[in-house]
């Protein structure tokens, strides 16, 4: 089955949206109830196939994309939205 985009997910992408970075952290939300929610595994394989979000250091370079000048070896990177996962989440907001 197909990736699709959950509440959950949409959620991480919404988290992401407002981080000063874009960086997705592991913990989506906690209820008023105290319980915690958390991003799966399988919900990051899900964001990263439907072009949500990847690894990505902080000069835009996605982890495991050609980098012929090694650049970008020591850099950082970080499980982020892309471009296309602020776009979702300005379409999920009409």
């Amino acid at each position: 089955m197909a990736p699709r985009l959950t509440p959950k997910r949409l959620k991480a992408l919404q988290n992401a949206v407002a981080h000063p970075k874009g960086n997705i952290g592991p913990l989506i939300e906690t209820t008023d109830a105290g319980e915690k929610i958390w991003l799966r595994p399988t919900d990051e394989i899900a964001l990263e196939e439907l072009g949500y979000a990847d690894s990505i250091d902080d000069c835009g370079h996605v982890q495991g994309s050609p980098d012929p000048e090694h650049i970008h070896r020591g850099h950082p990177h970080f499980f982020s939205i892309t471009e296309a996962g602020r776009q979702a989440v300005r379409d999920a907001s009409q």
